[in-house]
């Protein structure tokens, strides 16, 4: 019975703390994720119509205001995975420019906003804004694209590297550290499958090529995980330090120590780190008390938080999917958009 009303009573507080934002973000973003799967030329093109019918309802013959604006895109080949994403970002900003307004900051064209809001200065973030520059820049030039691809990789490695000891090492752990390791592990896996992807069009040893370039990604794969796993102890250990359960009116109890009796039923979470607090929630759990502490509320927020088990299962796919990711191609031509 006890165990019951303690886990319900974890539940609630769980609940309160999503509805009200105290939960960080520390997942991959998702137009990163949307493009890093077996339908991202779908996806793209999906996402453009749906841009296009959007500004369409605003603007009305949105699409003679177009003009040529999309003639450079056609016949764009590699339009999967990051390749996508890269064009996504390309064609959104042509139709919000010709449209002269910007779309939804939930679009692709802000996942970089998104993921890195307003911080000062992030290796990792100037290494993928750069390299998604890149992209565009060389559309139609894949040895090019090959070529900046296995340059910028290779420093954004780095960049991980050195932020992921950062968090282990030197007391810089926070949720938005997290944030940026996660999505750029996931771009940088991402980097080295478009990568694999160009090289196998240009080689007459499919077979052990693939074979090849599928063990290199799946090692690098793995490390990812492991350090995933250890981020996550460790950063587990950092919430301790910032989340706390408490009385909203525990000063009664020091006026009276017996008021404490007309009040322990009530709860609130609070996030330093976040400087949130939930509103005051309803829960009597008198007779489990002794069996709770902020601690064990964090250890169950851990168990039972949805994006770390999409951040698992991210790398998890994609380990299970590499050589289909490595194979798949598209060539992206925008008369097949529907416009209207």
């Amino acid at each position: 019975m006890i165990e019951t009303q303690r886990k319900a009573f974890l539940q609630h507080l769980l609940s309160a703390a999503e509805s009200s934002d105290l939960l960080p973000d520390i997942g991959i973003d998702y137009s990163l994720v949307k493009y890093s799967g077996l339908n991202s030329a779908a996806e793209l093109e999906n996402s453009i119509t749906q841009v296009i019918k959007d500004m369409c309802s605003r603007i009305p013959d949105y699409v003679q205001c177009l003009g040529s604006a999309l003639a450079a895109f056609k016949n764009i080949p590699n339009a999967v995975g990051l390749g996508a994403l890269a064009l996504s970002i390309a064609l959104e900003l042509t139709i919000s420019v010709a449209g002269e307004e910007r779309e939804s900051h939930d679009s692709t064209l802000y996942m970089m906003q998104r993921v890195f809001a307003e911080e000062k200065a992030s290796g990792v973030r100037d290494l993928i804004e750069e390299y998604l520059k890149r992209l565009r820049m060389y559309f139609h030039q894949p040895t090019r694209v090959l070529m900046e691809t296995e340059r910028l990789e290779k420093q954004l490695s780095e960049q991980l590297t050195r932020l992921k000891n950062s968090m282990l090492h030197d007391n810089q752990m926070s949720s938005r550290s997290l944030k940026h390791w996660t999505n750029g592990a996931a771009f940088h896996l991402q980097m080295l499958i478009h990568a694999a992807r160009l090289k196998m069009q240009s080689t007459s040893e499919h077979k052990e090529q693939l074979q090849f370039h599928q063990t290199s990604i799946i090692s690098v794969l793995d490390c990812y995980q492991f350090d995933l796993e250890q981020l996550l102890d460790k950063y587990k250990a950092y919430k301790k330090s910032t989340i706390k359960i408490s009385h909203p009116a525990r000063w009664v109890a020091l006026l009276h120590p017996l008021l404490i009796l007309t009040t322990h039923h009530l709860w609130e979470v609070q996030d330093k780190e976040l400087n949130r607090k939930s509103p005051t929630l309803s829960f009597n759990i008198f007779s489990v008390l002794p069996y709770f502490s902020s601690c064990v509320y964090v250890d169950y927020m851990f168990d039972n938080w949805a994006q770390i088990k999409e951040l698992k299962s991210y790398f998890g796919d994609l380990k299970n999917k590499t050589m289909d990711l490595i194979l798949q191609n598209s060539e992206f031509n925008i008369q097949k958009v529907q416009f209207v």
